[in-house]
């Protein structure tokens, strides 16, 4: 049920909301990607290795596949605004923690923190649903949508930066911690109070089975390369995740009030959104692992750029645009052609970008036309998303809906980085530093191939939803 009454949101109301979600769902997704690029400057701060500080980003990347399903679980249970303002809190005290941290302990529980951010994109779309009129709830969604992968790009740039003019982490801490008190005032003063909210309790046994099975499934995709594929830590991992996945669906359909309706998740209408979402998210991160190192190998390898750190994210800087330009227009294109028929035209876009870099890398032009293609796709593909995973779901389960989208996109992303990794290091000769050529186009060419199956799941949805309208017509006229 309602909790109030109150109209849609219209006029200049309406385009704030969309701002103020845009600009608190570019902060979330910003903060996960500015600590790709300096690790090695962590390496250093600490003293540890790699391998340790590497969990400043696989915490982080847990934490955050927890939190999604759960927080629009409890979005639709409480209020969006409620939850989404909880969660910007977190993200700003982890922050400030992140900040001031003289340990890698304490740095890592500040990356806890901010992994909370993830579930925002789910709860900014439940909030989007609810308040905007119809005729902008498209155009809405496709604009925060848009903003996860550029905020992710804005986050290499920002590093890039602040590594090229100031030594250390901490300044980079506080310019998140900045933008994510601006996030929090806009969460308090732009979003209205009144969104459907759906009776309930919380599924505790499922939440814990569900925590438990992505803990494990994450766990051993992200420390596969360092623990060995074939390693008893990381098959156990993956037994469990099995395990665990099992005994959460059993619970999920035998509870009345579930975390996650096992209905929604394998419906023929939602599937598609989530498939597409997974692969999709395994494309775009697959490139933001690529393009960097390719550019910063340097030249001497016989390839690559020796571009700096500042260099590559401008390399991105095509995409980070593209994504944000184009989600200002997704809106008019899926009123015209569906949903899931963009979200087809954005993953062939991404394919071909990516067969494009793996084809023609020995120019920087060529870099530059493969991101702008990157970003055309990623930009259309990513704004309808958002649209496709909750067009069939009631407005009380939008949040939950999108929830499981991003988690799905989450996961793409992290299966993707390790799988890219071993490509890489499997193309380096015994004993060197760097990884062949051969290895980047394996690389490109496998991302490549998870865009194109993405295309191919929503093309194939967009084909079903013209067979399932042409027949209600077919019924509507024999009526």
């Amino acid at each position: 049920m309602k909790t109030s009454d109150a109209p849609a949101l219209t006029g200049a109301r309406s385009k704030l909301l969309v701002a103020a979600l845009a600009l608190i769902s570019a902060v979330a997704a910003l903060q996960q990607a500015v600590v790709i690029p300096i690790l090695p400057r962590l390496v250093t701060a600490f003293d540890s290795p790699l391998t340790s500080v590497s969990w400043a980003l696989t915490a982080s990347l847990l934490v955050g596949a927890i939190a999604t399903p759960i927080a629009g679980r409890l979005g639709d249970m409480l209020g969006h605004k409620v939850v989404l303002t909880v969660v910007v809190a977190l993200l700003t005290v982890g922050s400030i923690l992140g900040a001031l941290s003289t340990s890698l302990p304490v740095f890592i529980i500040a990356r806890v923190l901010q992994g909370f951010a993830a579930a925002v994109i789910p709860l900014a779309i439940g909030l989007l649903r609810t308040n905007l009129p119809p005729q902008r709830i498209h155009s809405g969604i496709g604009i925060v949508s848009a903003t996860l992968g550029a905020g992710n790009g804005v986050g290499l740039l920002l590093a890039g930066v602040i590594s090229a003019l100031i030594p250390g982490y901490a300044p980079l801490f506080w310019i998140i911690t900045a933008l994510s008190v601006l996030a929090l005032i806009l969460a308090l003063t732009c979003i209205p109070s009144t969104d459907v909210r759906r009776s309930g309790t919380l599924d505790i046994p499922g939440a814990i089975l569900l925590s438990s099975a992505l803990v494990a499934l994450l766990l051993a995709i992200s420390q596969g390369p360092d623990w060995g594929w074939r390693s008893a830590a990381t098959l156990g991992m993956f037994g469990a995740a099995i395990v665990l996945g099992t005994l959460w669906v059993i619970v999920e359909r035998r509870v009345s009030d579930p975390i996650v309706d096992i209905a929604m998740l394998i419906d023929p209408r939602t599937v598609g959104a989530t498939l597409a979402s997974l692969f999709l998210g395994f494309g775009l991160f697959g490139a933001f692992v690529l393009v960097p190192n390719l550019v910063q190998t340097p030249t001497t390898a016989g390839y690559g750029f020796g571009a700096t750190v500042l260099g590559a994210a401008i390399f991105l800087m095509p995409t980070t645009i593209l994504m944000l330009g184009i989600s200002l227009v997704s809106g008019r294109l899926i009123k015209r052609f569906s949903a899931s028929a963009v979200v087809a035209l954005g993953g062939l876009c991404t394919a071909i970008a990516l067969v494009f870099v793996a084809l023609f890398h020995n120019e920087q032009v060529n870099i530059y036309i493969g991101t702008t293609i990157l970003g055309l796709g990623i930009g259309l593909a990513f704004a309808a998303l958002g649209i496709m995973a909750v067009e069939h779901v009631r407005p009380d389960q939008t949040a939950t809906a999108s929830g499981i989208n991003s988690l799905a996109r989450l996961i793409g992303g992290s299966i993707a980085s390790p799988t890219i990794s071993a490509v890489l290091v499997a193309s380096s000769p015994v004993g060197a530093a760097m990884p062949t050529i051969n290895g980047y186009v394996a690389g490109f060419t496998i991302a490549a191939i998870g865009a194109a199956i993405a295309a191919a799941i929503a093309a194939t949805s967009a084909r079903s939803a013209r067979k399932k309208g042409a027949s209600n017509k077919q019924l509507t006229a024999n009526a």
